[in-house]
């Protein structure tokens, strides 16, 4: 008969040599000697036979029990279960029984099978438990003696090993790749030094023992577990960390209101911790139109920096724009009431107030109505409505003057084709969208071509007065001036539309343009004002030095614009510094000349808080560094 084969490095052969001699009849013989002797044996102690080694095969015929049921005789029935559990493989069963016949009757033979039936559940803490009670049980007086040694060497060797058998830690987290490391917990409850570290997931192999596990990731909060190693025990721990909330700093140029999720938390520069996940910022700044960005934090331990730049809203240039609009349309107004009786400018100084006050009205409305339109317009939009209100306006007054001179048809053709200009300049931003430097190209070309117009009508007063508008009764007036504006406005429209298109032009920055406007407006004011004195100094009549003064101011406006050109054709807008954020910051002015480099601002209509709660309207013409 053989042992049931025992997990290690004991050769089988070993078993058997030790429980050869182990038969049925041997069994038989020993219960009937129990029997005989169970009124003097105490009956919670009697001496087994030596079951150490499960019996592999039973006999066809099993002996019957001599007496009736008494502990000796159950713990035989439950001993032959256990054998008969354990060579079928049902261990749970095996080791219940094995328990039972201990608990009948104690018998280190039955701590043995109980040992090696443990270690075939993978109990092991139960097994040694099983295989240290065996060994310091006292040999027993009923066994032969070469079995017990045999017996004892080989759970000896089976306690060396089970002992030796090392934990595996599988340590698991959420997320993934989080670093963890393990110390033992020494008596008191404090951590020793860390034995091991990895990243999830990651297995550590230890022995027996309390041990603690740290997990650790940036922008998580630290977590620890401590846990219960036994011998040979797979254990598999996970745990979900915590996300830290995320340091953000949020920068803008200018300074804005900042709101989070439509919470207000002060002005920028704000530096502060967010919760993960999403959010809205929102700026707010008087005449700057609001920027809104969606805000996506993932975990992380670096402070995530946001450089927003904000954009001029059109809302000043409305509030200019709606102020002379409605300034002129009062006075158009004023016109129209004073009709053939009397021209505004002929007024008594004592009727002044009447085109005063028809200006200042209309131009009040005219602002705060432009203004709430433009809230939230970009400026480029602003620009382009502005401009093609302008140009309507003067197309119109232009073919009215043309076609009736002396009557109301120019002012009334003047306000209808300013509100078509500005009809289909809203409709070209909605379609087209243009950029603001082909705005500003638009604008400037049609700007000086009605300058050109303006003057050549100019210079048409100085030979022929009746074809005045301003300082003179509309009978006997002649309408060539009228021709001359609309000719030359129509021209800039065009010139306009083909230069903003050009791939060259329309990116130019605005600022540029408005830097090149300016030197033709310097030049022209210049060159014009220089001739208009030589004129009159030379000839003593105004007239004359009208005559002289028109072609000068007109080759000023020539000079001024290709000088402003050259001089501004490295301009650029320098980007600012590189950043994590939702938008470059607002990009710094260069303006580099031949002759040396310097910094400089636009001029510039600021209007503002003044930080006591009105409000503050600044000019700044010219800023810079050199």
């Amino acid at each position: 008969m053989t042992l049931p084969p025992i997990q290690g490095s004991v050769p089988a052969r070993s078993v058997r040599r030790g429980f050869r001699k182990l038969r049925w009849p041997d069994l038989a013989v020993w219960l009937i000697l129990a029997a005989r002797s169970a009124g003097a044996q105490p009956t919670d102690s009697p001496a087994l036979p030596p079951p150490g080694a499960v019996v592999a095969a039973a006999p066809a015929e099993p002996p019957r029990p001599i007496a009736g049921p008494t502990p000796v005789s159950a713990a035989a029935a439950a001993f032959q279960a256990g054998h008969r559990a354990f060579e079928s493989g049902d261990y749970e069963a095996a080791r219940h029984s094995y328990e039972e016949a201990f608990r009948l009757a104690p018998h280190p033979n039955t701590l043995y099978n109980l040992g090696l039936t443990c270690e075939r559940l993978l109990d092991y803490d139960a097994a040694i438990a099983a295989f240290e009670r065996f060994l310091a049980s006292p040999p027993a007086a009923d066994l032969a003696t070469d079995g017990q040694r045999t017996r004892r060497v080989l759970a000896e060797r089976s306690l060396r090993r089970l002992r030796n058998l090392p934990a595996r830690v599988s340590a698991g987290a959420v997320p993934e790749s989080v670093s963890v490391s393990i110390a033992p917990l020494l008596d008191g409850g404090t951590v020793g030094a860390i034995t091991a570290q990895g990243q999830t997931p990651h297995i550590f192999t230890v022995s027996a023992g309390r041990y603690r596990l740290t997990y650790f990731r940036d922008g998580y909060f630290p977590e620890e577990q401590d846990i219960d190693a036994h011998v040979g025990q797979a254990l598999l721990v996970t745990r979900q960390l915590r996300p830290r909330p995320r340091l953000l700093r949020i920068e803008s140029q200018p300074v804005a209101s900042l709101y989070l999720d439509d919470r207000l938390v002060g002005r920028t520069p704000y530096e502060g911790t967010v919760a993960l996940g999403s959010h809205r910022l929102r700026l707010e700044r008087r005449f700057y139109l609001t920027q809104i960005r969606p805000l996506e934090l993932a975990p992380g331990g670096t402070r995530l920096r946001y450089r927003i730049a904000l954009v001029q809203s059109g809302r000043a240039d409305m509030i200019l724009g709606g102020a002379l609009a409605g300034a002129g349309l009062g006075l158009m107004v004023l016109r129209l009431f004073q009709g053939e009786i009397e021209n505004i400018e002929n007024m008594p100084p004592g009727e002044i107030y009447k085109p005063l006050v028809a200006a200042l009205l209309p131009a009040a409305l005219g602002a705060t109505l432009a203004g709430l339109a433009g809230w939230e317009m970009p400026v480029g939009e602003g620009q382009l409505l502005i401009g093609s209100a302008a140009w309507g306006s003067l197309i119109g007054f232009g073919v009215g003057l043309g076609v009736q001179p002396e009557w109301l048809l120019p002012h009334v053709l003047s306000i209808g084709g300013g509100l078509i200009g500005g009809i289909i300049g809203t409709a070209v931003w909605r379609f087209r969208h243009p950029s603001s430097g082909a705005v500003a190209v638009f604008n400037s070309a049609v700007l000086w071509s009605a300058q050109v117009g303006a003057l050549s009508w100019a210079y048409l007063v100085t030979e022929r007065p009746e074809t005045s508008f301003f300082g003179r009764q509309a009978l006997g007036r002649s309408g060539e001036g009228g021709w001359a504006m609309l000719g030359s406005t129509l021209i800039g429209v065009g010139l306009g539309i083909g230069l903003a298109n050009l791939p060259g032009l329309m990116d130019l920055p605005r600022g540029r343009v408005a830097l090149i406007d300016l030197g033709g407006l310097a030049g022209g004011l210049a060159l014009g004002i220089l001739g208009l004195g030589l004129g009159y100094g030379v000839t003593g009549s105004w007239p004359q030095a009208g005559r002289i003064a028109v072609p000068c101011s007109l080759g000023g406006i020539a000079i001024g614009l290709v000088s402003g050109a050259l001089l501004t054709r490295r301009y650029h807008a320098a980007p600012g510094p590189a950043g994590s954020g939702a938008s470059p910051s607002l990009a710094s002015r260069n303006l580099d000349l031949e002759l040396g480099s310097f910094r400089t601002r636009l001029p510039s209509l600021t209007i503002g808080g003044d930080g006591l709660g009105g409000t503050a309207m600044g000019v700044t013409l010219f800023d810079g560094e050199f």
